[in-house]
């Protein structure tokens, strides 16, 4: 690939034609509101870890905001990691040229579907209102002065003349000497600007400003509402432009994969491989359904355990979960031909379904090692169909359903109300993260929440981390510092126990109709075979994902 070819193709998404123009940036230009594509030369390899990069932040902020961190904390955590990953402190060119490329790449990734922009938006913008607050007064008015952000002073004979009103604005009114003459220095000495109220909408709402004549007089230290406002109106219509252009984008054989598949890369902790000592015994898996795995799960194993069978990305979904957590190979094809020879033979069980367990253990095919499903691609990804129950329940059940799900999975009201309200506002990882804070009392304070709502498999290692505190170092095959009972008949020699059938009243939940809607998985994002032996399909991942 031409270096140049890829950020071309860029520059064309956003803008929808081919003609460029190049940007002079300062060293000392810290923030940008991405009006324009940037032309440079970069590697393929650069192309993807540039965009990496600014994904690690994004999710950062996005489970910062999932723990419910706040303040300095917040900034402190946000700070770390952006000093690794979108470094900013000096404006380098380097730094200024891996921030602007970096943006461009994720908003084209972004811009495909709805939730994809929301999501895109959300984030991003925090991210700049984050940064707009490090700068000092000097740094924001060349940021503003660089950018085209032209409003009008308030003329110091103006502010004398509305003194008594703009006085009255809450952000004088808390200043410290309030009622002893204070307050009236510092409106003198603060400078406002006159801005349409229509670019005020967040503080009119909450009565930061004083309105005349259509106007909202702002103080400099309230304009930061200002221009992210302006900042996610751009953006907004930027990513809709891009969306027009996808075309251009993936006519290149050479970056598409990797737009394609961005938006679904994992930048947490890695769970493809089973380490030492975090083995888990399949004869437990009954109990840590109901203890420690998160709804996605439970559901999938309830089902399977009453079905005796899981259609193709159920089978996927949940096996690459197992694999996450310990069970290896051999363990995974005698769990799996368990239960499926409990309504077929043996023979028909390998010749269309062993083969896949192989594949996605990197044993078969490609021999690609398969990473399980992340919160995000299990999300964003085909929703069940009839007699399916894979996806997520938070995001593809309707109501009902998921309130039933809840109720029999033991969650009080008071909570479920909270949880439903959040996934009928699409928070679906923070109605996850909740569940998890409401069947595990206190964990906040004994172990670290780090991937909790963003990775199934997070959510499990916490809770086992959870139990581990709780039971003095005891994890799997105990429920509260007991020894399991359960040991339903079915037993052979392999040590596997076969489980019960789910019965009335029983959280194996039920899933909508099919999400019509919802993306697709994009030819070539990879994926082992649906069934049947080397004549299937076979993955083919561009990238390592999960």
């Amino acid at each position: 690939m031409s270096p140049s070819a890829g950020m071309q193709t860029t520059t064309r998404a956003i803008h929808g034609e081919p003609s460029y123009t190049r940007v002079k940036r300062e060293p000392t230009k810290l923030l940008s509101l991405y009006n324009t594509a940037p032309e440079a030369e970069i590697t393929l390899e650069e192309f993807e870890l540039y965009a990496l990069d600014r994904l690690q932040v994004l999710r950062t902020i996005e489970s910062l905001r999932l723990r419910g961190i706040k303040g300095d904390e917040f900034k402190m955590k946000l700070e770390e990691v952006m000093a690794t990953c979108l470094p900013m402190s000096q404006g380098t060119v380097e730094e200024v040229l891996k921030d602007q490329v970096s943006h461009f790449i994720l908003r084209i990734a972004h811009c495909k579907t709805e939730d994809l922009r929301r999501w895109f938006l959300k984030h991003e913008s925090e991210l700049f209102r984050f940064r707009l607050e490090r700068l000092d007064s000097g740094e924001r008015a060349k940021f503003m002065e660089q950018s085209g952000l032209a409003y009008d002073m308030v003329s110091k004979e103006d502010v004398l003349r509305l003194k008594a009103q703009l006085q009255a604005v809450p952000i004088f009114s808390q200043q410290p000497g309030y009622g002893q003459g204070g307050h009236t220095v510092e409106v003198t000495r603060t400078q406002f600007f006159r801005i349409p109220f229509t670019q005020a909408l967040d503080l009119v709402a909450h009565r930061q400003v004083f309105l005349e004549a259509g106007f909202a007089y702002v103080p400099v230290e309230r304009l930061v509402s200002i221009i992210v406002a302006r900042f996610r109106s751009s953006l907004s219509r930027g990513l809709l432009d891009a969306f027009g252009s996808m075309p251009y984008v993936l006519a290149d054989g050479r970056i598409a994969p990797l737009v394609n598949n961005m938006a679904k890369q994992y930048t947490g902790k890695d769970f493809s491989e089973t380490k030492s000592g975090d083995t888990v015994n399949v004869n437990d898996l009954d109990m840590l359904a109901d203890r420690s795995m998160p709804l996605c799960m439970r559901v999938l194993h309830k089902n399977l355990r009453s079905e005796h069978k899981l259609k193709h990305w159920g089978r996927l979904q949940y096996g690459l979960f197992l694999k996450g957590v310990g069970i290896g190979m051999e363990d995974a094809i005698q769990f799996w031909e368990r239960e499926f020879t409990k309504i077929m033979t043996t023979d028909v069980f390998n010749k269309q379904y062993a083969y896949s367990i192989r594949h996605y253990f990197g044993k078969e095919g490609r021999r690609k090692d398969y990473t399980p499903f992340n919160c995000s691609k299990i999300i964003l990804g085909a929703g069940p169909g009839v007699g399916e129950y894979h996806g997520c329940p938070y995001r593809h059940y309707d109501e009902a359903n998921l309130n039933r799900l809840l109720e029999r999975s033991g969650v009080g009201v008071t909570e479920r109300e909270e949880m439903l309200k959040l996934s009928k506002g699409q928070h679906y990882q923070l109605a996850c993260a909740k569940h998890f804070e409401v069947s595990h009392k206190g964990a906040e304070s004994v172990i670290s929440l780090d991937g909790v709502g963003n990775h199934p498999n997070a959510f499990f290692a916490a809770s086992m981390a959870y139990y581990k505190e709780k039971n003095g170092g005891e994890t799997g095959g105990k429920r509260g510092g007991k020894e399991s009972s359960q040991s339903p008949a079915g037993s052979q020699a392999s040590g596997f126990t076969a489980g019960g059938e789910g019965g009335e009243g029983d959280d194996r939940g039920t899933p909508t109709s099919p999400m019509a809607a919802a993306m697709e998985v994009e030819a070539g994002s990879g994926h082992p075979p649906e069934g049947g032996g080397k004549g299937g399909r076979e993955g083919c991942l561009h990238r390592k994902e999960v």
